[in-house]
């Protein structure tokens, strides 16, 4: 019976371990299985979220006819909405499903994108991570 337990223990172990590795890989391979050449014009607009000039930068590719544009007004937007909501949630008339929708909408936005250079890489995923502890947060305190 002991051992029956031990070998079970075991069994979960090594699946778990298994799993987390195939999922790292995954992760990993999605990240660098896409590239893209630097170019002018995206150099230029990630000068514009290094100086968290995001209006601009949406009003510049809000027509989003090329991938380029498509990605970098996604990230604009994900980035000018986390700056509103982290505002907004200081006011009084806020309801917790408002902050939630919010921040779903940040992460539905840079989720979307396919590549985010390394110049805002941290950013970008330091304000996914954010959001989503925040939409969670926001999503348990309804109940």
């Amino acid at each position: 019976m002991m051992l029956r337990i031990i070998l079970m223990v075991l069994l979960l172990f090594f699946v778990t371990a298994c799993n987390a590795e195939n999922q790292t890989t995954k992760e990993d391979a999605s990240a660098s299985s896409y590239n893209r050449e630097m170019t002018d014009e995206e150099q230029t607009y990630i000068d514009y979220i290094l100086k968290e000039d995001y209006e601009t930068l949406i009003s510049i590719t809000q027509n989003r006819e090329s991938e380029l544009k498509n990605d970098y007004y996604r990230i604009a937007l994900g980035l000018k909405l986390y700056e509103e909501v982290e505002i907004r949630k200081k006011e009084l008339d806020v309801t917790n499903e408002e902050i939630e929708l919010r921040y779903s909408t940040i992460l539905f936005m840079l989720d979307r994108v396919k590549f985010i250079p390394a110049e805002i890489k941290d950013k970008v995923k330091e304000v996914k991570k954010l959001s989503q502890y925040q939409k969670d947060y926001y999503a348990n305190k309804q109940l």
